[in-house]
């Protein structure tokens, strides 16, 4: 079956990023979820609505969870997602970005921690300053 993907972002960044992701591709090779938290949400209800896509999503190889930044309200969600469901297998990566999510779907049939792990790699991989007499760290 494969590994299922759940987006919890600020606002519209999440959809935005699965809308072009799938339009590149021309296909989505994963199950996918979108969450959007917006100012006026607190915890306690994107929990609720991160619960029920959780659900939706119900996937035995587990559920590869992405946020956009680590310690903000969709992190801290994405966090007590995986308190409240400890038989569900997740994994939270936060630091969204496109070439990440491109990754993910390119590699949709890998094990749940090592789509994490190449999750992680495509993000920092594709940084780079195009200039050159400047490096990234």
């Amino acid at each position: 079956m494969g590994v299922a993907l759940l987006l919890i972002t600020h606002d519209e960044i999440g959809r935005s990023m699965l809308d072009t992701a799938i339009n590149m591709m021309g296909v989505s090779p994963i199950p996918c979820r979108n969450l959007v938290i917006t100012s006026q949400m607190d915890i306690e209800q994107g929990l609720e609505q991160a619960l029920k896509l959780c659900a939706e999503l119900d996937n035995p190889d587990g559920i590869l969870v992405i946020t956009d930044i680590y310690g903000s309200t969709p992190s801290n969600i994405a966090t007590r997602l995986l308190e409240s469901t400890p038989e569900q297998e997740k994994v939270i990566v936060t630091g969204i970005n496109l070439p990440m999510l491109v990754r993910v779907m390119n590699y949709a049939d890998l094990s749940l921690s090592e789509l994490a792990q190449k999750a992680c790699s495509s993000a920092s991989d594709s940084i780079f300053i195009i200039d050159n007499s400047l490096k990234c760290p």
